[in-house]
Parts: structure tokens; sequence; C-alpha cells
């Protein structure tokens, strides 16, 4: 197996986290000069993998070759890949309360190494309007849902889904903050990103031999 050596980094991510590298599991079309990637190197028959993401870290797991039925609630949904780069699938629209937000024309990436939900500012800025998080955590509940459609199937975030708590390092004490960021994505980059927020909800599949993924509601392990 080949490994790509990176020499130099920009952004905050890189200099502030505890990365030793990157492994991708997309496609090699992405890859550095095309190299093959780790799983397409492997010499697994099962070219697919499963990932149980959770807040607490030490209980989130990736299997691989196939997936956990222990953390999953039910069957699969499937969704084909309609583009070999990204996992990247069908984005048919995204909603808030009676607001529907136009994504003609962008595609869902699925991606374990986004933290959080990120799109383009045209996207995100209609879809979190009115949506104003209490730093003290205390009005989760009085926050709307998001729905979210890929192909002809609806995935609803909760607030409880797409806000955050974490502790504030200046009280001591737990802080909400949204999970949901707009960034200015480089012209013909059309897709919004789906994160760690959407994965830690919906128990991901990502088959490689069929060119699909799959999503079911994650067990409460």
């Amino acid at each position: 197996m080949k490994f790509g050596e990176i020499e130099d980094v920009e952004g905050i991510a890189f200099y502030f986290s505890l990365l030793d590298g990157i492994l991708g599991l997309a496609y090699d079309t992405i890859s550095m000069h095309h190299l093959p990637t780790f799983i397409d190197s492997s010499n697994l028959e099962d070219k697919s993998f499963a990932f149980y993401l959770h807040l607490n870290p030490e209980k989130s797991y990736m299997t691989l070759p196939g997936y956990d039925k222990t953390a999953m609630t039910g069957d699969f949904q499937f969704h084909d890949v309609i583009e070999k780069k990204y996992w990247s699938l069908q984005l048919t629209s995204m909603s808030v309360g009676n607001t529907k937000v136009d994504t003609s024309g962008y595609k869902a990436i699925i991606d374990s190494g986004t933290s959080v939900l990120v799109g383009p500012d045209h996207i995100v800025n209609p879809l979190i309007e009115g949506i104003e998080v209490a730093m003290d955590c205390i009005n989760l509940e009085e926050l709307p849902d998001i729905k979210i459609v890929f192909d002809s199937t609806e995935y609803v975030l909760t607030s409880k889904d797409y806000v955050l708590e974490v502790d504030d390092p200046e009280s001591g004490q737990r802080a909400c903050m949204l999970a949901i960021m707009s960034q200015p994505f480089p012209e013909g980059f059309n897709y919004f990103i789906f994160g760690d927020s959407f994965m830690r909800k919906y128990y991901t599949y990502f088959d490689k031999n069929n060119d699909r993924v799959g999503f079911v509601l994650a067990a409460n392990l």
C-alpha cells in the first residue's frame, strides 16, 4: 500500500487536533495521484464498513468489513451513490418547519471526517433562520425539527441531534451550540456535507461493493 505524505497544511483543525493522518475511505478519483484507497487496497472480498458514532468517543467504533447488527434498530434504507468521488447521494430537499430550502443542483456528501453539517450560505442561512440556541441549553424543546430527504426517504433531525452540548472552559458548565454551519465553498463545489451530527442519529453503512450507503436509526449502546 502506498501513502501520500503531507508536507504543509492550513486550517485550525490541523493545528489543534490530534490527527496523525487521514485514512481516506471514499473513491480514488479524489485521492492523491489517484492512489488506491485503504479499502480498495485490502484483500477483503466484502469492501464495506460502518460507523457507530457517539458523543462519548470511547463508545464510537468502526466495523470493517460489514456492520454490527447490535448498533441498529431496524433495517437499512439504501441510497445509490450518484457520483464516485465522495460518498455522494441525491439530495432531494431540506426543510425546517414550513420552510423548504432550495437544494437544487446540490449533492449530499456523507462524511465521518466532518463533525457537523456544512453547506453554502444560500442553503444554510434560510435553514437556520430563527433557530436561536440558548447557551444554557434551556430552549432545546422549543426548537423545530429539520427534515432531510435523500431520494424519496425523509430523515428527521431534532434539536437534540443538531445542537451540541459542550463543556464551557470559562464557566466549567455545559453550553449549547448549533452543529450546522455555512462555509464559502469554491466555485463548482455543489455539495452539502452531512457529518457526525447526522451519523450519530443514523447508523451509517458504506457498501463499496454495490456503491450505496445505508441508514438506520442507531441503537443506544
